[in-house]
């Protein structure tokens, strides 16, 4: 790593890059260790300084891990072909009429604006049909439009934290559900992404479930601790695209953490690839599958 010369211009600090790329400081620092790159600059007071080059290079990369690609290969690429490659799997996607003025909205920079498109989604359409046909559609419409420069990484950020905020809003206006399963939603150490477990904890709701939502990244031994002393009946854990961790690994430790009461249903983006499971694991593919899993959970529990 290099010391930054008094002459150069300031780069960006570590918090920044990942606020911008939605890589995980601890990331950064061990890909630095794993494979020589991001190499930062630093800073008299021997902080890390980021390049503009450092910044899009990283952005490639998280769009390509999550298309499922890994970083160990995508770091022996020159910038040129992660460009063909991302250029090569991302189609050239059309706004569907349920996503038609998503990208508008995005880039009128108009934060205010986007809150109001979506909600008027969620009005039209309802929470399940938003939950389970608009924001798949719109996740892969806006990572698409992100990889082919329609949006800058800034709009793809306002997207994100604008469905956010419309998911929380809506949700708080459901009454908490008083049936069984009693459900506890959360990530593993290392997983960021809450998206796609509000998207599970929403049909969940609908379904009449009692939810309890620990946020990202929670110790697997704290998961085991609160599920037992909040005496819940599934786990669901969720692995974007981007988890950089091993989710069979995690699945693994866990499933023997909890009590064999506990059920533990994992899902998103980085277990595409998981074979075989556990006993007492479902893998959730789809969210379509989400009203069966609790079907026959419950059919379960009377059957006992």
């Amino acid at each position: 790593m290099n010391e930054l010369p008094d002459t150069a211009a300031n780069g960006l600090p570590i918090a920044a890059v990942e606020r911008e790329t939605g890589i995980p400081k601890d990331l950064l620092r061990m890909w630095e260790r794993r494979y020589g790159f991001p190499q930062p600059l630093r800073d008299s007071a021997g902080d890390r300084l980021y390049s503009q080059h450092d910044l899009s290079r990283l952005r490639l990369i998280r769009r390509l891990l999550d298309l499922g690609f890994r970083p160990g290969k995508l770091m022996k690429f020159s910038d040129e072909q992660l460009q063909q490659l991302a250029s090569e799997h991302t189609p050239q996607r059309q706004e569907s009429d349920v996503c038609q003025g998503l990208v508008a909205a995005l880039k009128s920079h108009d934060a205010q604006a986007t809150r109001e498109y979506l909600r008027h989604r969620m009005l039209e359409l309802g929470l399940r049909r938003f939950t389970c046909d608009f924001l798949p559609e719109a996740n892969q419409l806006v990572g698409e439009s992100w990889m082919r420069g329609l949006l800058q990484v800034a709009e793809e950020h306002l997207y994100s934290e604008a469905v956010s905020r419309v998911m929380r809003e809506t949700l708080a206006g459901i009454p908490s559900g008083v049936m069984t399963p009693r459900v506890m939603l959360t990530t593993p150490p290392g997983e960021l992404h809450l998206l796609g477990l509000l998207m599970v904890e929403a049909l969940l709701r609908l379904e009449g479930c009692e939810t309890i939502a620990f946020g990202a990244q929670m110790p697997l031994m704290d998961i085991a601790f609160a599920a037992d002393k909040h005496q819940v009946d599934v786990v669901v854990l969720s692995f974007s695209a981007a988890y950089e961790g091993n989710p069979a690994a995690v699945i693994e430790v866990l499933s023997g953490q909890l009590s064999p009461a506990v059920a533990l249903w994992v899902g998103g983006g980085g277990c595409r690839n998981l074979r075989q499971m556990p006993p007492r694991v479902q893998h959730l593919q789809q969210l379509t599958q989400l009203e069966d899993m609790v079907l026959q959970w419950r059919q379960r529990r009377v059957a006992e």
